[in-house]
Parts: C-alpha cells; structure tokens; sequence
C-alpha cells in the first residue's frame, strides 16, 4: 500500500495546456476523488498516475518512489475502466485471474487469489458463470476483482459506474466503500458526479480547466469553499447565486441588496464598501420562506421527495432559486414569498469568482 505524490505536473497536447502545474498527494490508504467537469483533465490525470500518458512536466511518485518515466506494468497500480472489458467467452473466475495466468503464477496461487476476491466482492457463488448471465453490478465487481487479485499499491478507477443504472450506482458506491475499508488501499477515483465525490471520498480533488481549484475533505469543501466555483460545484441541488450591491457595513458584516431584497452576510475580514459589486450563495438548506425580509421570490413547482422538498421559485430578474423544506408538506405554489438565510451562511464572491472572508 502507497501514497501517491504529483509534484508540478504538466501535460500539453498539439501546444495546448490540459494539466498545468497540478501538485497533489493522496496518503497512504486514503481514497481520493478527482471531481470536475468534462475536460478539466481529471481522467488524463490518472491516466498519467497509471503510466498511460506520458507526462510534459513534473514528477509522480508512488510510495515514495520517483514513476514519472517507469513503464505502467511497473507502477504497482491496477486500473479500473468505465466498460468492464471482460472476455465473455471465460468465466468469472478466469476473467478475474486472467493477469495472473499471463504473469504465469502458478495455478493454486492463482485461484486462492480468486476465491478472495470473489469472497470480498461476494461474488462466490458466480464464480463458474459467464458475464452475460450477470447483471450490471456484478460485471463491474468482477472488473475489480480482477484489479484486487493483481494486490496493487494503488487502485484506479475510471468513472466506473457510469454506465449503471441509477439504483445500481447506488448500490455500487456502497459496495466501494465497503471495500476500501476492507482492504484499506489507497484509491484513486475519478468522476464528474460530486454526489459519488462527496459519498465516497477521504479527500475531494476539484478541477477546472487542468487546474485544482480547491482540495480537502468532503465536508470542508462543502462547508468552506474557497471559490464560487467550488461553492456551485459542490452540493446537489447547486448553491443559489444572485447579483448584490452593497448597502452598509459594520464591524460584523454587512448589508448587501440583491434581487429587490436584502441579505445580511458575516464577514470576519475587511468589509466592503458601500456600492460594491458581489455575487451573494446561499444553500437550498438555509434559504427560509418568510413573508416579509428578504429576497422576494414566486414559487413555481416543488420536488417532493417524501421526507423532504426542493422548491422551484423565480426570483425578480428570473433567476431559478431553489429552497429545501423538511417535514412541512403545505402547498406553496404560486405564492410570493421573501426568502433569508442567518448571515453566517451567505456567502460573498468578488464577480472574478474569489470567496471573501
């Protein structure tokens, strides 16, 4: 079991830049989360963990161990792809010892390994089945399997439930979480859902344009974002932005007026000054409908969800601001409202996008 270490890594294509200068480390035995929108580079960053893209700058190291120039089959790490890619012609248990019949281990070695694998990924009893009698679930299992017997130092995956149904994607990510506490290896993951990046990762990696814009726990990128990218990216549904200028400040905080309301926001930094131009956030879970004393919204359409509701409401300048409600299952559509939040959980940004503090 190893770290992983990017040191100033660069990658470029035709003379486009499409990792710049990306330093990160993934400690021993935690499970890592590259998260990002389509072509920010987090998939051609692992592939040049993996050793399939040659690098154009920097250095990348596992368990210590400098693996910039070292061909993939020496890095010590097993990758998992989006297409599961087993031979349907062989059975499980041949799909998931096949690396190992080609590195010639002899063949008691072979099958103990696959029998682990199979007793972890609790697929035993399907061990003699072919992987067209398999559901879509249990064909990504044997995909890992086949990843576990090889016993790397890092595993990683390339948005491996992407092609699973909603409910198996569910499922799958339990099953992965399950399994990095098992085996305690360091995992490397990468995916475009922040939902899977939040449910399954030790640290969160988010990138933008080959960038990593901001690094850490799930929970802390959630709840202190440095970015109003991080802060949009972050969060299902979507952290609520809306246009404000300020009105006055004081030793606290400020008064910001947005959307033909006001917003109170806590700031332990230096305030800014009346009629500067922010971008105000606010979470689903922290907008409260009153009926006077904030911003003034029409409710459009509510997603019920049994326990709890997102509400659809449009704002003055027709922007789409969305609260959550718990417990409380009153109609309010088409009903005009003021929505506020404690200052504590409005965020401020600069218009370039930095978090003020």
């Amino acid at each position: 079991m190893s770290g992983v270490k990017l040191t100033n890594v660069r990658k470029s294509f035709g003379g486009h830049d499409v990792i710049r200068d990306v330093s990160l480390e993934v400690p021993k035995g935690d499970f890592g989360v590259f998260v990002g929108p389509s072509g920010c580079g987090k998939s051609t960053l692992l592939r040049m963990i993996a050793g399939l893209e040659e690098t154009s700058g920097g250095k990348i190291e596992i368990g210590g161990r400098n693996v910039t120039a070292v061909e993939p089959a020496q890095r010590g790490v097993a990758m998992v792809f989006q297409s599961y890619a087993l031979y349907p012609h062989l059975s499980v248990a041949e799909n998931m010892g096949f690396s190992l019949r080609l590195s010639r281990a002899p063949r008691a070695e072979r099958e103990e390994k696959v029998r682990e694998a199979a007793r972890i990924l609790q697929l035993t009893d399907h061990l003699d089945k072919k992987p067209s009698a398999l559901s879509g679930g249990q064909r990504q299992r044997v995909a890992i399997g086949r990843a576990i017997v090889r016993e790397p130092d890092v595993f990683l995956f390339d948005e491996p439930l992407s092609n699973l149904d909603a409910e198996l994607r569910v499922q799958m990510r339990l099953e992965l979480t399950r399994l990095h506490r098992q085996i305690g290896a360091t995992m490397i993951y990468v995916t475009h859902d922040q939902v899977e990046a939040m449910t399954l990762a030790d640290d969160i990696f988010v990138l933008k344009g080959g960038h990593v814009m901001q690094s850490g726990r799930p929970l802390s990128l959630y709840d202190d974002p440095d970015n109003r990218f991080v802060a949009g990216f972050i969060g299902s549904p979507a952290m609520n932005f809306v246009d404000a200028v300020v009105s006055d400040s004081d030793d606290s905080g400020f008064t910001a007026r947005a959307e033909e309301g006001e917003l109170r926001v806590a700031l332990q930094g230096p305030k800014p000054g009346a009629g500067t131009q922010l971008v105000l956030g606010v979470r689903p879970e922290h907008l409260e409908p009153l009926e006077t004393g904030g911003l003034p919204v029409k409710v459009e359409v509510a997603e019920e969800l049994g326990g709890n509701s997102y509400v659809h409401s449009r704002s003055a300048s027709g922007k789409d601001i969305v609260f959550e409600r718990r417990g409380n299952r009153e109609s309010l559509e088409g009903r005009d409202l003021q929505l506020s939040a404690p200052a504590d959980k409005v965020f401020a940004f600069t218009p370039e996008g930095e978090r003020l503090r």
